[in-house]
């Protein structure tokens, strides 16, 4: 096979061949929109797409994506890349991974015989299999005498049917440091493999020595959306035991921050009628799913986390917030009004007057109650507006005046003027204030907020300036010439032509930062080679933080319309450098806003 007609991709060390016309294929069976619009809520501008980026947080859409030229870059953290560089990051997989899912995506055959293994992906699959293996173990176990109380507990005391158990693939944890390890160390599993798993553990005092994770509990199967069981959640059977759950550590293929207990069974009831119900425990969600509210899902005993609510927002639009009644959960409810909010889901939250949790008030009242409670369930704004008057006597002037305090910054967090107006008028009218009075204290807020907004932005401007600056560290004492260097790339990226011209005035070493480098080199390769020169083509070779400052250059560059002129005065830039002579310290904006000024003059 020519050279012209594969992509070499680095994998281990190893340069793995993928035909160019199968990642083409692959390219148009999975367009960048399309594929991003099932993570994250697509805005159209034009002929492009803007976002909230979802690789870290943000209020202002800084992720644009570009159709026509098939990548995505984000100007506030510097992500960026191809279609297949964000099924890399969003989904921790490695390059191979990433071209098998969009492969099975899009319907497109794999190349046979590319040479292709990944360790990682052969990783995974060991850890499905030995997940699998333990899973069996543990419901095995609730069949032997020394599971009895388990069962026990399941059934009378949780009330589960035995239908339920078999569904949730439920099991018992055996009264015994090594009945685990043991089992599956007969079944090939090594005590390395059975560590990284999180399912033993290593004792601090004598490390030579290893131990079952989860003992003496209830054991609950965390299944991905793909059917992998991932990890474990264990229930304490024993009230003198200090941890009440016990949850997997972070594994090559679990991690809390990313995962919802039952999603798996919830999402497809879920886009029925576009709503989830978040709870806090494994076995509130076993419970609803049980009385028929199979679009539960749980946050595993951790706060909802950003990643979490993402997951959510791809399946439904509304998510009820069925959290316990106590303080923390009412603590945890407040967070996660902030974070689904800011995803964008509208939120209520239910009141479970007789029960701390969603498992005892099904027990204790029934499901026809529980969907009565539902339909009667509080705007997440109600529920703020509610919560202020915790601990005050409403009774007396400063109660209320403390209230208002209060009062005021959960209307100043309602981003729709509309309804901050209308929750407005309500505490106006409850605490017997003018309006005027409220909207005063309203815009002081806002206005305040603005300024500390603004003021956050620019540092984590700075921030992720500096946090994109360590692929190229270089750069923060060369900025004229890693600028200049970025401007050739640019160029040569957008006139294939002029590379053999340009390659033999400039060689790669009079190139002054070494990422810069890197990337002139592969890409006069590639054109000299008459092969691939799109951002795919970066894949494998660069990582995908490096292919997000590839894609960062190109978006930086194409608003300054770099001709052959202004070319030329980037090579100069080059040929004229002198690493002994102390450099001019010039910022990047005042270096392009030069090279501006000489092209309007050529």
């Amino acid at each position: 096979m020519g050279v012209d007609k594969v992509l070499a991709h680095t994998q281990g060390g190893r340069n793995l061949p993928l035909p160019i016309d199968f990642i083409e294929r692959l390219k148009a069976a999975n367009p960048i929109a399309e594929v991003m619009s099932s993570y994250v809520t697509l805005k159209r501008t034009g002929r492009d797409y803007v976002c909230l980026c979802p690789f870290h947080n943000e209020k202002t859409p800084s992720c644009h994506i570009h159709p026509d030229k098939e990548y995505f870059h984000c100007f506030g953290c510097g992500a960026g890349g191809d279609v297949i560089t964000f099924t890399m990051k969003y989904n921790n997989l490695d390059y191979w991974e990433a071209v098998k899912l969009l492969a099975e995506r899009g319907g497109v055959p794999l190349p046979e015989d590319n040479g292709y293994d990944s360790k990682r992906t052969d990783t995974r699959k060991r850890f499905y299999e030995m997940n699998k293996t333990a899973a069996r173990f543990f419901y095995h176990q609730l069949k032997t005498p020394q599971g009895k109380e388990c069962l026990d507990y399941l059934i009378n005391k949780r009330k589960l049917s035995i239908e339920t158990i078999k569904k949730y693939g439920m099991g018992f944890a055996p009264n015994s440091w090594s009945a685990l390890k043991s089992y599956m160390l007969s079944e090939g599993f090594t005590e390395e493999e059975l560590e990284q798993g999180s399912l033993i553990s290593r004792s601090q005092k004598n490390t030579r020595n290893t131990f079952d994770f989860f003992v003496n509990r209830a054991m609950f199967p965390f299944i991905d959306l793909a059917g992998h069981i991932v990890g474990f959640g264990g229930r304490a059977l024993t009230p003198d035991d200090k941890r009440k759950y016990l949850n997997s550590k972070d594994t090559l293929v679990y991690s809390k921050n990313r995962f919802l207990f039952s999603m798996n069974f919830a999402k497809n009831a879920a886009v029925k009628d576009k709503t989830i119900l978040l709870c806090e425990g494994n076995l509130d969600v076993i419970s609803l799913n049980q009385a028929g509210f199979e679009n539960a899902v749980a946050s595993c005993g951790t706060a909802l986390t950003p990643e979490q609510a993402k997951i959510i927002s791809n399946y439904a639009d509304n998510v009820v917030i069925c959290y316990d009644a106590d303080g923390a959960g009412q603590k945890a409810t407040t967070r996660a009004i902030k974070i689904l909010g800011e995803t964008g889901l509208k939120t209520t939250v239910i009141k479970m007057n007789g029960a701390k949790d969603p498992d005892e008030y099904i027990n204790k009242f029934g499901a026809d109650h529980f969907r009565h409670l539902l339909k009667k369930s509080d705007g997440a704004i109600e529920f703020e507006l509610d919560k202020c008057k915790d601990g005050i006597d409403m009774d007396t002037d400063i109660g209320r005046i403390d209230y208002l305090k209060k009062a005021y910054k959960v209307l100043a967090d309602i981003s729709s003027p509309t309804e901050r107006e209308i929750y407005a008028k309500k505490v106006a009218a409850e605490q017997n204030v003018s309006i005027t009075t409220v909207n005063a204290e309203l815009n002081a807020i806002l206005k305040n907020r603005r300024y500390q907004y603004s003021k956050k932005e620019w540092t984590r401007t700075i921030t992720f300036a500096d946090k994109r600056d360590t692929i190229n560290p270089e750069a923060n004492e060369h900025r004229r010439e890693s600028a200049a260097e970025a401007g050739i790339i640019y160029y040569l990226y957008n006139n294939h032509d002029a590379c053999g011209d340009v390659l033999k005035r400039l060689p790669p070493d009079k190139f002054v930062t070494s990422f810069n480098r890197r990337v002139y080199e592969s890409l006069t390769s590639k054109i000299t080679d008459l092969q691939d020169c799109s951002v795919s083509s970066f894949n494998g070779e660069f990582s995908p933080e490096e292919v997000g400052k590839i894609t960062e250059i190109l978006e930086k560059y194409s608003e300054l319309g770099i001709d052959a002129k202004v070319a030329e005065d980037y090579i100069n830039v080059l040929l004229n450098y002198k690493p002994k002579e102390k450099q001019e310290d010039i910022s990047d904006d005042d270096f392009f806003k030069k090279f501006e000024e000489m092209r309007k003059k050529n």
